[in-house]
């Protein structure tokens, strides 16, 4: 395997914190320190560590589940190797993928077992398509005549699912993609922000519907996209999330409640109320809320990008 020397990782993160640290600056409204002024302590150096072979817990008992060909066999606790075919899409358990090329089907790690879903869809790459809890899927459905987007639930374990329609005279999109909340009871989906044309794909707000029924349930005044149901925090209240889904590593801290946003140097997920993880380059950071990376854990071999982070085994 080969990654970039551990300095280059370093010089990248340093490089992040002070961008992020100098946009929250000047949101904040605080202008340059006087004259003389002592300048502001700098952030914790990253403690160092390594994921190899054997698995290792990162913050909230978080693992990386998958990484290039090697998925985690929790009952085994260790690494095994996985043949998964392009455009996989592996769900937070390590244990079953999905893929949509012709038609969905949902697969087994252990045993192979397929399951074919009888209906054609579109996983919201890149976003996750998956549950918190590995057991359905979302995606995206269209009908041509009468033309009609919406979102199909498919439960991940015997393909059932339930289709639901948009009134797109209410709740209009471009991207068209869905994403669960943490708690799996809603999914979302950004409306659209067309004031730039086709020289961006900004959100205007972000529309939940029932992932049951998918009756409407609220707009949240969030200008941007989560990418994951992991991008909620564990109450709800703040939200990692990209506010041009064609710049997929722009990322922003939105506050649920009121629309504000601060940037945020990664796409993360929440691990714990009060900690962050984010794949980077050949490894995972572990963050607080304000952006500080307080470790910087490389790939080693057998290990290599890209990877799938997933919680504790329920």
């Amino acid at each position: 395997m080969t990654s970039r020397p551990r300095h280059t990782r370093r010089k990248a993160i340093i490089g992040a914190l002070l961008s992020a640290a100098a946009a929250a600056t000047a949101l904040s409204g605080c202008g340059a320190p006087p004259p003389g002024a002592t300048p502001a302590p700098a952030g914790p150096t990253p403690s160092l560590s390594t994921l190899g072979e054997t698995p290792q817990q990162l913050a909230g008992g978080w693992q990386v589940v998958a990484a290039g060909d090697r998925v985690l066999d929790r009952t085994r606790n260790a690494y095994v190797a996985l043949t998964m075919p392009r455009g996989g899409v592996i769900d937070p358990t390590g244990s079953r993928y999905a893929t949509d090329s012709g038609q969905l089907s949902i697969v087994e790690v252990a045993g192979g077992k397929t399951t074919k879903v009888d209906r054609v869809v579109r996983l919201g790459s890149p976003v996750d398509p998956w549950s918190a809890d590995g057991a359905r899927l979302v995606a995206t459905i269209n009908r041509k005549d009468p033309y009609a987007v919406g979102f199909a639930v498919i439960d991940a374990a015997t393909g059932k699912f339930t289709e639901h329609w948009l009134d797109r005279t209410k709740y209009d999109c471009s991207n068209c993609a869905f994403v669960f909340t943490r708690d799996g009871k809603e999914v979302a989906m950004a409306i659209p922000d067309r004031s730039q044309g086709e020289a961006a794909e900004l959100v205007r707000s972000v529309q939940l519907f029932d992932a049951g029924t998918g009756a409407p349930t609220r707009s949240l005044p969030v200008k941007a996209m989560p990418q994951s149901p992991f991008a909620w925090s564990p109450d709800g209240r703040q939200v990692v999330a990209n506010p041009d889904i064609l710049k997929e590593g722009d990322q922003v801290l939105v506050d649920t409640t009121t629309g504000e946003a601060r940037p945020f140097p990664y796409p993360a997920v929440w691990a714990t109320a009060d900690t962050l993880l984010a794949k980077f380059d050949d490894g995972v950071l572990t963050l607080r809320p304000d952006g500080t990376v307080v470790a910087d854990a490389s790939l080693a071999a057998p290990l290599s990008a890209p990877l799938v982070l997933g919680p504790p085994a329920s």
